[in-house]
């Protein structure tokens, strides 16, 4: 593993996460809610100072962040204090981190098909299918493009190529667009024993013609909404078995996945170096973004579960008990942390 691909790592995961902190502190204090202190990275505090009751440091090791909220109700302004503070102003709080990732999404994403063009853009409009594949015998022919994958809107080929790796071999609806009208086929994938996954038989390979600035911003949206939709198919196929722990990655795996990618890209020049670059901490942005929505304790998802809780019963729950879930949450997250950093060490051994 290169220095340079160290440092990109490095400065991807600082990004992210500061920006996922960022919007817990600007939401906070916009709702007036008092934030003690503002971390980016862990560990002893290297450089710090005080703006506006906030204590604001940079600490050495850059793998997180934090945004302490004040819980000593002796404070001069108790009525500030997070727990005091309207029900909505903490959920919009809570929610603001992994929204604000999104927003960083849509960012690179801008960026990214602004820099390089419509080459970036795949659309959905087949230019081959294969002979006696399923595709084929659903009645697709190239020229066709694809509108919908059961039911859902699709308008990246990288969106129908995502659905089909999680695929379980279940017939697919698709609704495809010929010559001006829609029709409707359903495809169901073949398992394909060189790639290990069910397929139709289709090849894409068509990007956008026209590229104005309304372009780009649609575009930019679909996406963020690839990566998102890509992310929430990847935790659907864990839930139901159909990927292993072992296809997660922490940070160790992060910095192997950027040395790949820098060591493809270097030979093109810097230009594809960074344009890479974006694209992983896109991903990485969105991943994070959706991950933290989970509802499970010690994630900001479990924290909104509980305070959607108690807007419903307007009525909190016992300091106690939510302490208890995020500690038992805690524990559980520490050592699924664990069992990834384990097998990202082992991916970077066996290459």
């Amino acid at each position: 593993m290169s220095i340079p691909s160290v440092l990109y790592t490095l400065i991807i995961l600082c990004i992210v996460i500061i920006v996922h902190e960022f919007g817990h502190l600007i939401v906070a204090k916009s709702n007036g809610i008092y934030v003690k202190e503002f971390w980016v990275g862990f560990g002893p505090t290297l450089l710090s100072f005080t703006k506006n009751d906030t204590k604001y440091c940079l600490k050495p090791i850059p793998f997180g962040g934090a945004c302490i909220f004040e819980e000593d109700p002796e404070c001069k302004e108790p009525d500030r204090l997070f727990n005091r503070s309207s029900v909505w102003a903490r959920i919009l709080t809570v929610f603001a981190g992994p929204f604000f990732n999104i927003i960083l999404a849509f960012v690179f994403s801008v960026l990214i098909i602004s820099l390089s063009g419509s080459s970036v853009v795949m659309i959905t409009e087949l230019v081959e299918v294969d002979k006696g594949s399923p595709a084929e015998t659903a009645g697709l022919e190239a020229g066709d493009v694809i509108k919908r994958y059961n039911g859902k809107r699709v308008n990246l080929s990288e969106e129908v190529i995502i659905y089909n790796i999680v695929s379980d071999g279940s017939p697919v609806e698709l609704t495809y667009e010929r010559d001006g009208k829609e029709y409707t086929a359903v495809v169901k994938p073949k398992f394909n024993d060189e790639y290990g996954r069910y397929m139709f038989g289709i090849v894409f390979g068509k990007t956008l013609d026209e590229w104005t600035s309304a372009n780009i911003l649609r575009y930019s949206v679909y996406y963020v909404r690839m990566n998102v939709r890509s992310t929430v198919q990847g935790l659907k196929g864990l839930m139901l078995g159909r990927l292993g722990v072992d296809t997660l990655n922490g940070p160790v795996g992060m910095a192997g996945m950027v040395s790949d990618i820098y060591n493809a890209a270097r030979h093109d020049g810097l230009p594809a170096v960074v344009l890479n670059m974006f694209n992983l901490a896109l991903i990485f942005s969105a991943s994070l973004g959706i991950m933290n929505l989970l509802p499970l304790p010690a994630l900001d998802g479990g924290r909104l579960v509980l305070l959607f809780i108690e807007a419903i019963r307007h009525k909190p729950v016992s300091r106690e008990k939510e302490a208890l879930v995020n500690f038992v949450g805690f524990a559980l997250l520490m050592i699924l942390m664990v069992v990834v950093m384990y097998n990202d060490i082992l991916k970077i051994v066996g290459k």
